[in-house]
Formats: C-alpha cells, structure tokens, sequence
C-alpha cells in the first residue's frame, strides 16, 4: 500500500512511519522540516511541505492509497486552525485523486462526547484544565467544534 504521513517528524509519525515500513508500506514522509527527519529506507520518500499550502498536499496525496495526520501545533496564545485547515486541504487533496482511506490522529479534548471513562479527577478537573486553560488555543477550533458537535447529533 502506499501511505502518505503528514506530520510524520512528531513522535507519533515517527512511529507511525516506522510501522507502515515495518509492515512493508510505501511511505510519503510529509514534514516541514525534512532534513531532520531520522528514518531512512528504500520505501520511504521524505518531502518537505506544509498541509496549508493546496499545491503541496495535492502532490503528495496524488497516487497514494491512505492518507495518514498526526498533525501537531504547539501550545500558543494565538488561536490554531491548522488541524481543520489541514484536514481539509488533506481531504480536498484526497477527493480529486480519489484516495479513499483517511485516518486522523487527534486527542480526547476533541472528543463530542462531555466525559470520557477517565473517571472523576480526569473528567472534572484535569481535562476541562488541559483544554480551557494549558491548551486553550490548541482546542479551541470553532470550525472543529462544529464539525464534532454535528457528527455527534449525527451519531445519536
């Protein structure tokens, strides 16, 4: 299969990138930084761009099977909207090349539902901290939010 990483020089798309070699995958390393990106293999192509940018995504979604986001944006005070603006530059991509396969990795603060099964103090008091306050500006996404909350109405 031929599987394009965006986000792969982050921790998680390291791993990910790993494993879909490891499986035997063809893999299109996406980063904005491709020079210090640390694997290198005979299946692996590493491209620098950035999922912003349509011309860049278009080119590396093209021919491709899956599509694969580990996006990941430090914590700041401005507010973030590379998660949906990537997504869907990614998923624009994937229309007109017909790719059919998308999974996204994202995290629990983006989660439709009010509380997880993490019980009391995670429910209560850590998570509503991690996404009101430490990263308020990483989850604080209106175009996402109405996207999840839709999904989830959807869904019941």
């Amino acid at each position: 299969m031929r599987i394009t990483i965006f986000g792969a020089n982050g921790p998680t798309g390291r791993l990910l990138t790993g494993q879909a070699l490891a499986a035997g995958h063809r893999v299109t390393a996406v980063t904005r930084q491709p020079h210090s990106f640390p694997l290198h293999h005979d299946r692996l192509d590493t491209v620098g761009a950035d999922v912003l940018a349509p011309v860049a995504v278009d080119a590396v979604v093209a021919e491709q099977d899956a599509v694969l986001s580990t996006l990941g944006v430090p914590a700041g005070k401005e507010p973030i909207s590379t998660y949906s603006r990537g997504v869907a530059t990614i998923v624009t991509a994937m229309t007109r090349h017909q790719v059919r396969r998308l999974a996204v990795v994202s995290s629990s603060g983006v989660d439709p539902h009010s509380y997880s099964e993490g019980g009391l103090l995670s429910n209560r008091v850590l998570l509503p901290y991690v996404t009101r306050v430490l990263g308020k500006s990483l989850y604080d996404n209106p175009a996402l939010l109405h996207w999840l909350r839709r999904e989830a109405r959807a869904k019941s």
